[in-house]
């Protein structure tokens, strides 16, 4: 599976998927998925849908200390 690549913040859509997330920070879908389902991280749950606004997810990133995975 192709996952997408971004060159810059600018280029995230404004709410992220699993897939954009696993592009973006180089990881599988699954952890995509995965990080998407952890606690504290910043989803929105539309029906079976996961979602992040871009503006969420970079402050999370930015600001989590928190090991995910080990």
């Amino acid at each position: 599976m192709n996952l997408p690549k971004f060159n810059s913040n600018d280029e995230l859509p404004l709410t992220l998927t699993a897939k954009d997330i696993a592009g973006y920070l180089n990881i599988s879908l699954t952890s995509g998925y995965n990080l998407m389902n952890s606690k504290g991280f910043p989803v929105l749950k539309l029906g079976k849908q996961l979602r992040v606004t871009r503006d969420n997810f970079l402050n999370w990133l930015n600001n989590t200390n928190e090991v995910i995975y080990k």
